[in-house]
């Protein structure tokens, strides 16, 4: 299994904690996976190899799937265990027998939506992304999904129409860097330059050290002739891939 951040762990662990709270589970099968996946959080599998917490949730939600009862709960966490461990195709599979399972939670088309754009499956995607929209009322939620639906247009080309979501899930959402990434990118492909470098460095000021941001900053410097700002990001490229 890759690295991934801690935070993308303890999302994982307070997910499952607000799927607890909001449905008042209190099947052991499910309890169980929780506290494996808050044993896979703080690493536990480092001291002690022998311990596979992220099975044990595996297997733990598996035999809570099997309960109607807790079948809807325990298919989101099996979905969201599988995106985490990076096999999309799998986790699909189990947030769609989520969203049969409970049709009124279509805040789930969000999640399946960006599983589809990994897998190159644009109008699924879209389609998705457009069943989370008519759902959606939280500002949160709706700022995720016009992100979602800018990168399909950004993966199509329409690179206007990807401007546009990606500035509709900025105004729900200011900190929210996928989408200051994907609005620096549409418009670097409009040829907005200075428009682009204006948000690409607000975007540095969030992830210093991300490589797409760095690229497409450097080549809106070029493009505007601003040759030494963009040497010296490319420079920076080059260092944080050696430290990579």
């Amino acid at each position: 299994m890759k690295k991934r951040t801690v935070l993308t762990l303890i999302v994982l662990a307070v997910l499952s904690g607000v799927v607890l709270a909001q449905t008042g589970v209190t099947s052991r099968n499910i309890n169980n996976g929780f506290q494996a996946l808050l044993y896979h959080a703080v690493r536990l599998e480092e001291t002690f190899r022998h311990i596979d917490p992220i099975g044990m949730a595996v297997e733990e939600f598996g035999k809570a799937a099997r309960d109607p009862a807790q079948a809807g709960e325990a298919n989101l966490m099996l979905g969201l265990i599988y995106s985490y461990l990076q096999r999309p195709g799998t986790a699909l599979g189990y947030y769609l027998e989520f969203a049969q399972l409970q049709p009124k939670d279509a805040w789930v088309q969000a999640l399946m939506g960006d599983l589809y754009v990994e897998m190159g499956r644009l109008d699924e995607a879209e389609r998705s992304y457009r069943l989370a929209l008519e759902a959606s009322s939280e500002e949160e939620s709706l700022a995720r999904v016009h992100c979602g639906l800018g990168t399909v247009a950004l993966e199509r080309g329409e690179y206007s129409q990807a401007r546009e979501a990606f500035e509709l899930a900025l105004d729900g959402a200011q900190d929210f860097f996928d989408a200051r990434l994907g609005l620096g990118k549409s418009l670097y492909y409009l040829g907005q330059y200075e428009e682009a470098i204006e948000v690409l460095e607000l975007g540095q000021l969030q992830a210093p050290r991300s490589l797409s941001l760095l690229e497409y900053l450097g080549w809106s410097y070029e493009a505007v002739g601003r040759t030494d700002q963009a040497a010296h990001v490319f420079s920076r490229m080059e260092e944080l891939r050696g430290v990579n």
